[in-house]
């Protein structure tokens, strides 16, 4: 939706966004994940953006793409958890697999413009994401023990 509706999809995707916070099973975790892991995820789109690996319409990068990432973040505890469950090493190859894909679309859809050539794009953008994504799936994992161990100490 984001890549067809850009901007005109702030509203729907906030929306969801609410909605997913709303039915989280772990509220808690779920909100500490979203704010530390946009950090982290931000941080690394904007560093792709300067060397030149991205580009978008507006610089570094639309508020719908920060949108479009926060729904990312919150779906790591549900519809994503099989990452979480994977050995790291296969988790950093799915990722550098399939996360370079979406991008490319982006590309395909005329919202972002990604380095050529697309060979060398999908190699140093998919490696680049697959190691900051699971930086934030090992972030989730610390910040579920840090939620646990003070529940338990409570």
């Amino acid at each position: 939706m984001a890549l067809l509706l850009e901007n005109s999809a702030l509203l729907p995707i906030s929306c969801v966004l609410f909605l997913m916070l709303f039915l989280s099973q772990q509220k808690k975790q779920d909100s500490l994940l979203l704010v530390c892991g946009l950090f982290v995820a931000l941080v690394f789109e904007f560093l792709m953006v300067k060397f030149g690996l991205l580009g978008f319409k507006s610089n570094p990068f639309p508020f719908w793409f920060v949108l479009l990432w926060s729904a990312l973040i919150l779906t790591i505890n549900t519809s994503m958890q099989f990452l979480t469950r994977l050995p790291w090493q296969l988790s950093l190859v799915v990722c550098a697999v399939f996360a370079p894909a979406s991008y490319w679309a982006g590309a395909r859809f005329d919202v972002i413009t990604v380095m050529q050539p697309l060979w060398f794009f999908w190699l140093i953008y998919g490696v680049s994401w697959a190691v900051m994504f699971n930086c934030i799936l090992a972030l989730n994992t610390f910040i579920k023990l840090k939620i646990k161990t003070k529940t338990v100490l409570s």
